[in-house]
């Protein structure tokens, strides 16, 4: 018996996870005076690494926000996302971080061409 707590005492030392929510934005684009139709609700996540040591860590690739947005209105098949809800969460094991950024959103499509101001 002994040794099982010993064996999950040291399980929980070698890694740990931890989550947070990060926020809501309105949109990714400005859609002021422009018309759209909601297409629907979209979910993505993607993942980066990063080697901490103590306070210091180093990110072994850019966190992909770009990507997740472009990847779930690519999905859509929409021009933009509106009402986007992201989050992050981690998970450590030992000096690796396993990053994860997600969102929450609905795909648009604009009805007119978005006007371009000069």
């Amino acid at each position: 018996m002994k040794k099982i707590f010993t064996l999950l005492f040291l399980a929980s030392l070698l890694s740990h996870c931890a989550s947070s929510s990060a926020g809501i934005a309105t949109s990714n684009v400005p859609i002021v005076d422009q018309k759209y139709s909601v297409l629907g609700a979209v979910e993505e996540s993607d993942y980066w690494l990063t080697i901490d040591f103590a306070l210091i860590g180093f990110p072994l690739s850019k966190p992909p926000i770009n990507n997740v947005l472009d990847l779930a209105i690519q999905k859509s098949g929409g021009d933009a996302l509106i009402n986007i809800r992201h989050w992050n969460d981690k998970i450590v094991l030992l000096f690796l971080t396993i990053n994860r950024l997600g969102i929450k959103a609905e795909a648009i499509k604009f009805i007119n061409e978005p006007t371009k101001k000069k």
